[in-house]
């Protein structure tokens, strides 16, 4: 059973110029991921959990995304400022 709210996408704008970047566990990953995808369930970080989750993060504003293993590293280099 999934819950409202357990896996939320990291927001940029949350980020400071002093802690720019965020980690995102594989758990968390995967949490958005089948969340956004009700006729998926993901069990591991595959390239196609990859891609989609740094489309979506490119589009919510984050300037630079990159995948270490499973974790994912979200950065907002304030750009826009």
């Amino acid at each position: 059973m999934k819950m409202a709210g357990q896996y939320v996408f990291p927001d940029p704008d949350n980020r400071s110029k002093n802690d720019p970047c965020i980690i995102v566990s594989s758990k968390k990953v995967l949490g958005i991921y089948n969340r956004e995808h009700d006729d998926e369930n993901m069990q591991k970080i595959t390239q196609k959990v990859q891609d989609w989750f740094k489309e979506e993060a490119i589009e919510r504003g984050w300037d630079d995304v990159r995948f270490s293993g499973g974790q994912c590293i979200l950065e907002n280099q304030f750009k826009n400022i």
